[in-house]
């Protein structure tokens, strides 16, 4: 098969709608053995890497340039050009370091807040577990090509788009690309007719996580080609407009340009009808410019929007650009459906009951650290046994610092299990798992 074959036939394939045979067969792979190694090589070189394209940084000289054409330092310029002409090289040069401080300040702080998106490139796995000539070898997830048979399990990022191939009680939490907080059911089966991405249970989609249980897809997409990469596509297509400070400065610009240049030639004219030399005129209609012309605001403002960039930012919020955060201040109200994007996107066990008397868990999040309290005083039972439960009865691991491996629910439960005195990794070395019967919503 060509590679324009391969090309138009991937380009007509639904993966959801096919089986998972059909799938392997239309991307030329084997599901048993993978891909070879020079096939694998052959499609990195002919569809390039699998990441998403990040937007071309702006160089110093473009974002100084654009300082320059805000209308204050505009104002400025032509001050400076005057103050020139007429002889007033001290002046000129004074206004020629206001301009150049504005550009400075105001450069290097676009250039600070636009390094944050930096942090978007955290999210690409280093890693997968490819099969390729029959043996499964770790390889960078740059090079997972279509047709890769891609070994997943609890914990692991999903380096491509892919159809599942087959599965063990695999979940995945797809919030980062639906909006749904909550993990989501994979298997293996054919889905009929055209179905949102949210209903693609038998898809695995780049950058999401397996919270639970194991599986294996076929790549059917990398790059600029995942969903994902049709997000990162449609994101830099977007026109940017100005933001409404932006547009109120350059409003009260053009009213202060106005009156100051009025009365600039009003004195000008007044004074050449009385027979006032032409340079004494020019010099006094600078000074007047120079006197109504705020010099000090394009610094100012940049300065406060910076500082609400850096407190965003400790907020582990990406600001892309200076005005994005007075933008975000001017918002005045949010329509949303999705409560666990808006959240932390954790969940925790905050009260118990038992034996007839409400007990609240104390600690925010994944952190093991809480006091199990009665309202009523009454003294915490011993609650060992069903720690015990909670811990064997689940897969996720939190850490100390709480990060988690596994479903977001199980996780809760480890916490309290901690909390409770339970530590769920010795737990479960001391009595090892020897058989599993998965939950099933027909049998309960």
């Amino acid at each position: 098969m060509t590679t324009e074959e391969h090309a138009r036939d991937r380009a007509e394939l639904l993966p959801y709608a096919r089986s998972a045979k059909d799938v392997v067969a239309a991307e030329a792979s084997d599901a048993d053995s993978g891909l070879t190694a020079a096939e694998a090589v052959a499609r990195l070189a002919s569809l390039g890497p699998n990441a998403i394209a990040g937007e071309k940084p702006p160089s110093t000289i473009a974002v100084a340039l654009a300082q320059l054409r805000n209308p204050m330092n505009i104002m400025l310029i032509g001050v400076t050009v005057v103050s020139f002409l007429i002889g007033e090289i001290s002046t000129g040069i004074i206004v020629a370091l206001l301009i150049a401080l504005n550009v400075v300040l105001g450069a290097r702080q676009e250039l600070q807040a636009r390094a944050s998106v930096d942090a978007l490139s955290k999210l690409q796995i280093p890693q997968a577990k490819v099969l390729r000539d029959g043996e499964v070898t770790l390889v960078p997830a740059a090079d997972v090509v279509p047709g890769d048979i891609v070994s997943l399990e609890a914990g692991d990022i999903v380096p491509a788009d892919g159809r599942i191939l087959r599965s063990a009680t695999l979940e995945a939490q797809e919030a980062a690309l639906t909006g749904e907080s909550a993990p989501v059911p994979k298997d293996p089966g054919v889905l009929a007719g055209e179905i949102a991405i949210g209903d693609r249970s038998n898809m695995l989609f780049q950058n999401t996580s397996v919270t639970r249980g194991t599986g294996a897809i076929v790549v059917t997409a990398t790059g600029m080609r995942t969903e994902m990469g049709q997000i990162a596509t449609m994101l830099t297509s977007v026109t940017r407009t100005r933001s409404p400070l932006q547009q109120e400065l350059d409003s009260l610009t053009k009213v202060i340009g106005i009156i100051a240049w009025t009365a600039v030639a009003f004195i000008v004219v007044i004074g050449w009808a009385r027979g006032t030399p032409v340079d004494e005129l020019l010099l006094l209609g600078t000074a007047m410019a120079i006197s109504a012309i705020p010099t000090g605001m394009p610094a100012f403002v940049s300065g406060l929007l910076s500082l609400g960039a850096k407190q965003l930012a400790e907020a582990k919020a990406v600001v892309k650009n200076l005005t994005d955060v007075e933008t975000l201040g001017a918002t005045s109200a949010i329509n949303t459906d999705k409560t666990g994007t808006l959240t932390m996107n954790q969940m925790m066990v905050s009260t118990i009951y038992a034996n007839g008397v409400w007990f609240h868990v104390e600690g925010e999040g994944y952190r093991k650290l809480g006091a199990i309290t009665s309202a009523a005083g009454t003294a915490t039972p011993d609650f060992t046994r069903l720690a015990l439960g909670l811990c064997l009865d689940s897969d996720a691991t939190v850490s100390d610092d709480g990060d988690v491996v596994g479903d977001p629910t199980e996780a809760a439960l480890v916490v309290l299990a901690a909390k409770l005195g339970v530590d769920a990794e010795e737990t479960r070395r001391r009595y090892p798992r020897l058989a599993e019967v998965p939950f099933d919503s027909d049998y309960k």
